[in-house]
């Protein structure tokens, strides 16, 4: 298992390294911050479908997927779309964005390739780039290092799954890995994932929820000098699947989406020089949509249309230590930027209307100083961020100044209290300035652009306490927790309008949609708050998990609901180990509430309660052979998620094996 991660543990582990709070590596249970971190061997033991989810097992976190479209948006504390999450791959932002009847920003990625995945809620992450105002998920790839042992010079790492039950399908990897020498390593993998059209509990199978998914990942890693370190990497991915019903108003279309993902990374650090350790990055990322016409208008059978956005960027930063009398102090200070160019291609329809062309650069610099006193940390940082954003003859940019600061406080070891205030800023996207055109007929309503846009700014407040205890019952046991409550304070959010001042578009009545318009403005003052918390406590023999949050979102000035708050969740996990810890036995229940606090106009939005059950087995032949069977909603429960498009599956197994080979 290329994470190095044990198996099984059935919660987010708190013992592993975050880099995303405060962009120093500590780790996850020590940030001041709503922190969770997944490894990569809990992908390979859970096989899933999505990489939703994996996603779904952190507290406050919830995706929006669709069954006909392999994409996953992400939410944290209730903000979602258009950026306010910011999705990273080995640094690489994701920010892909096609409208539609669907989220309105999204990402695509094969879990087969990720070595872990960090997770920062709430805008305390400001400094990890503009724009994340609800938090930052960053995804990294495995490495050769992931794959070797010590002493070996070549490696090869095989994996492959079964899906049975409601579900059909297979998937499986191959990844080879090298260290002819100690200053250079490489890999290369090659992924393959194939699944048919799913069945929901009560049977009805969901049209065109199958896909087919090819990737390949290549990295270089190599080492010139003592300190210094520089790698290249590149990834590809390729997704294909139809959607549509075929009728005029909703054509039927085949998809193919490419992904490409090409960064360059490097580092020097010592441990004999404090005052540098230095981190840079560079990249560039693409994400494009090729649709063909296939049902609907047969006048326009086999036209295509494409939509594709191509994201460049880089990192810089570095970080100094040094004592100011009893305290350590590490100064951390950078700038980052990020330039997004949007081209759509759609002759015949309302795709370049939907989702217009543009370029929006986002950019900024920040520093950061944490002092660490006896019982007391100190995080102080101030973020500048600028943006421009441009499209036929319209323009708009703005710039602001955000602060954060956090204080820590451990009266005890394995105690620590912390608060926290931060500000984060996001500017208004490309979509949101520029869309005009008309919707497509019969509902051939006017989109309106908005170049006054003003920026979100997000406004958190944050108290939490972490807890770690090792050796607390018996010897070798360990317990791990999280907890914290918050408020998050939305300046100027940004929502879509629909005006219809005559009569109803849809009404039968000439021209009804004539009047009818849709745009984007700065109409809502909104405030999140709400609490969540993660706590496991493993003694090797056994194991138990609990986590949990709820949400509740406010349009204050409208004086209703925000319809973006996905509805409250908890999750019990427990296990059991045998045979020298090779065997592991463990559970899942998930207890998901309904969500019916939504404003009159989105009414039909409503989700109901349910509880699902998964089960899982593994075992671990040697230490380098493993086999497992994972069994998904045991009690075939018949569930809709909040804001998906349809029923998710029913009953699914999975029987997988990973073997590696090295010397």
């Amino acid at each position: 298992m290329h994470s190095g991660v044990a198996l099984g543990q059935d919660a987010v582990l708190l013992d592993e390294i975050t880099v995303t709070a405060t962009k120093q590596e500590e780790r996850a249970v020590d940030a001041l911050a709503g922190v969770s971190v997944l490894p990569g061997s809990e992908l390979q033991l859970r096989q899933p479908q999505r990489i939703g989810t994996a996603l779904g097992l952190a507290p406050g976190v919830a995706t929006q997927e669709n069954p006909n479209d392999p994409a996953t948006a992400v939410s944290i504390r209730g903000l979602q779309d258009f950026g306010r999450v910011a999705v990273t791959v080995d640094g690489a932002r994701q920010n892909f964005q096609r409208s539609g009847h669907n989220a309105n920003g999204a990402f695509f990625l094969d879990p087969a390739f990720v070595r872990v995945i960090d997770v920062t809620r709430g805008p305390v992450a400001n400094i990890y780039g503009s724009g994340a105002i609800g938090g930052v998920v960053s995804f990294e790839t495995v490495r050769p290092d992931d794959i070797l042992r010590d002493g070996e010079n070549v490696a090869l790492e095989l994996g492959g799954s079964g899906v049975f039950g409601r579900q059909g399908g297979g998937s499986g990897s191959a990844i080879g890995a090298m260290r002819p020498t100690e200053a250079f390593g490489a890999l290369v993998g090659l992924s393959f994932r194939q699944l048919g059209s799913y069945r929901d509990g009560g049977g009805a199978t969901i049209r065109d929820s199958g896909q087919e998914v090819r990737s390949a990942i290549g990295k270089v890693e190599f080492t010139p000098a003592d300190g210094h370190e520089l790698s290249l990497s590149g990834q590809y991915q390729r997704f294909d699947f139809a959607n549509g019903q075929g009728t005029t108003r909703e054509p039927r279309r085949d998809n193919e989406v490419t992904t490409s993902n090409l960064v360059a990374k490097y580092s020097f650090s010592q441990p004999g020089n404090p005052w540098l350790d230095l981190r840079a990055s560079a990249y560039v990322t693409s994400t494009e949509t090729q649709q063909r016409l296939v049902a609907g208008v047969p006048a326009r059978i086999g036209e295509r249309r494409h939509f594709k956005i191509r994201t460049t960027g880089f990192d810089l930063h570095n970080t100094t230590r040094f004592d100011v009398g009893p305290a350590q102090v590490a100064l951390t200070y950078g700038a980052d930027l990020f330039e997004d160019r949007v081209n759509t291609f759609d002759p015949s329809g309302s795709g370049s209307s939907s989702t217009p062309s543009g370029r929006r650069s986002v950019g900024g610099g920040f520093v950061q100083g944490h002092a660490t006193f006896g019982m007391f940390d100190v995080i102080g940082a101030v973020r500048y961020d600028r943006y421009s954003l441009s499209g036929g003859a319209t323009r708009s940019s703005g710039e602001r100044f955000s602060p954060k600061i956090s204080l820590g406080f451990r009266p005890v070891d394995g105690i620590q209290f912390y608060s926290t205030y931060a500000e984060g800023y996001r500017a208004p996207s490309i979509t949101e300035t520029l869309v005009s055109g008309l919707h497509p007929a019969p509902a051939a309503f006017t989109f309106l652009p908005n170049p006054n846009l003003r920026p979100e700014v997000g406004k958190t407040m944050e108290a939490g306490v972490n807890l770690s205890f090792d050796d607390l019952f018996v010897a070798g046991d360990r317990l791990r927790g999280k907890f914290s409550v918050y408020r998050n304070d939305v300046a100027d959010y940004i929502e879509s309008v629909y005006r219809d001042p005559g009569a109803p578009c849809g009404s039968p009545v000439p021209f009804a949609c004539a009047d009818a318009t849709f745009t984007y403005r700065n109409v809502s003052q909104a405030r999140l708050t709400g609490i969540e918390g993660e706590l496991s406590y493993d003694a090797r023999r056994w194991f138990a998990s609990l986590s949990g949050s709820y949400v509740r979102g406010d349009n204050r000035s409208l004086g209703q609901p925000l319809q973006s708050v996905y509805p409250g969740k908890i999750a019990l996990g427990a296990g059991l180990r045998f045979f020298d810890e090779k065997l592991t036995l463990g559970s899942r229940l998930t207890f998901t509430a309904a969500q019916t606090r939504l404003p009159a106009s989105a009414a039909s939005l409503a989700s109901e309660a349910y509880t699902l059950v998964d089960v899982y087995a593994s075992y671990e032949f040697n230490e380098d052979a493993r086999a497992f069977v994972t069994l998904e909603n045991v009690g075939d429960v018949r569930y809709r998620r909040f804001r998906d498009g349809d029923n998710s599956p029913g009953f699914v197994a999975k029987v997988g094996f990973s073997t590696r080979f090295g010397k």
